[in-house]
């Protein structure tokens, strides 16, 4: 029952109700016992506007919401993620729960999850989107609605303020796909393939990558048994978490997948097995693959000695400059998809289109010019 009164220059409603607690017998043991109790709120300037918010207190209870537990936004989110995520999500994903706590409470900064309503959440995401790819504002949305399921689920919130939330992000933000051109990589190739040395792995990192279009972890993570030299194949079934030292999943069910390989990669590979290590791509000085800073400082000194200076140019690009070259020679779609681990072609023409349009837009312009020769 809310009673509502005055204190003051400002009204308030208590709540008056009853709840199950666990209470400290005389003999020291616990005994659950229904016991009364009275949350109230107060601040409100009318009668009417403390009677209201009681009413509607009430419907919340009776709907199952927990009126007792009122923790901030930004607590509500850390405590989701490290109970129901942390013990299984992969390190990258787990910084990206870090991250988004971060900007949760830099928005938010106190305020109750109790108290955000629906147009609060569509301004964090308008405010959010102003600096970021409408990629980047679809994952803190997906992690944020998760979290939300929960609290409801819990009786901590009444409703999903995050139903129904418009996104959006800045274009400026999504940063282009970048590859190499046939000249280029073939002088990257042939460069690495000159100062290559099996004691620096991160060069037949490189090398491997661009011929396979396997992503980082998934190579880092090969041992021998992983390679078919007979039938010239590479299985990938796991991946390298860099960060924990240890293998874990591939990215996704599609990523498990058998690639083929030609003569030039088995006769790379072969060349790592004086570092006498079970991991292919393991260096013999530390008997772990090489990290993603340390490639990715070698691939910009490889590209720069071959008169490339692309600062944005990272070991991921060389996955798109495998599409790419898959593309541009004719090769269809769904053979380029499997070749890469995608779920579907879908994915691949979704993450290529750009640079399938542009394959078409050269074609056009070699008929033109093929054409163009008739008339003369």
């Amino acid at each position: 029952m809310a009673n509502v009164y005055k204190r003051g220059k400002t009204w308030t409603v208590r709540i008056t109700k009853r709840e199950k607690k666990m209470v400290k017998q005389k003999d020291g043991s616990y005994k659950l016992e229904s016991v009364l109790v009275q949350p109230s709120k107060g601040g409100f300037k009318t009668k009417a506007e403390a009677t209201k918010y009681g009413i509607e207190w009430e419907a919340k209870q009776i709907a199952g919401a927990n009126l007792s537990i009122n923790p901030t936004f930004a607590a509500y989110f850390k405590e989701y993620y490290e109970t129901y995520k942390q013990p299984k999500v992969k390190s990258s994903t787990l910084k990206r729960y870090e991250t988004h706590e971060k900007y949760i409470k830099d928005y938010f900064q106190e305020t109750k999850i109790k108290d955000i309503t629906k147009s609060d959440y569509q301004k964090f995401i308008n405010w959010f989107s102003k600096d970021h790819a409408i990629g980047t504002v679809k994952k803190l949305h997906t992690q944020i609605k998760d979290c939300i399921s929960f609290a409801v689920d819990d009786g901590v919130v009444y409703k999903d303020f995050t139903n129904h939330a418009s996104l959006s992000g800045n274009n400026k933000k999504v940063k282009p796909i970048e590859w190499l051109n046939l000249n280029e990589m073939e002088k990257l190739s042939k460069h690495i393939s000159y100062v290559r040395q099996p004691r620096y792995t991160s060069a037949y990192l490189i090398l491997t990558a661009l011929y396979t279009g396997a992503r980082l972890g998934e190579l880092s993570a090969l041992t021998w048994s992983d390679v078919d030299f007979k039938n010239k194949t590479i299985s990938i079934s796991k991946s390298w978490n860099q960060d924990r030292r240890e293998l874990s999943t591939p990215k996704t069910k599609s990523s498990i997948r058998t690639i083929a390989v030609n003569d030039f990669v088995l006769d790379l590979i072969k060349e790592l097995k004086v570092n006498d290590s079970e991991k292919i791509f393991a260096t013999k000085r530390t008997g772990f693959p090489p990290t993603s800073q340390a490639i990715n400082q070698a691939l910009r000194r490889y590209l720069i000695d071959i008169g490339i200076d692309r600062p944005s140019f990272h070991f991921h690009s060389l996955r798109h400059t495998h599409a790419s070259y898959l593309l541009a020679s004719g090769i269809d779609v769904q053979t380029v998809s499997r070749r890469l681990g995608h779920a579907n072609a879908t994915i691949t023409l979704k993450v290529y289109a750009h640079m399938i349009d542009e394959f078409k837009h050269q074609e056009q312009e070699q008929v033109l010019q093929t054409l163009s020769k008739i008339a003369e």
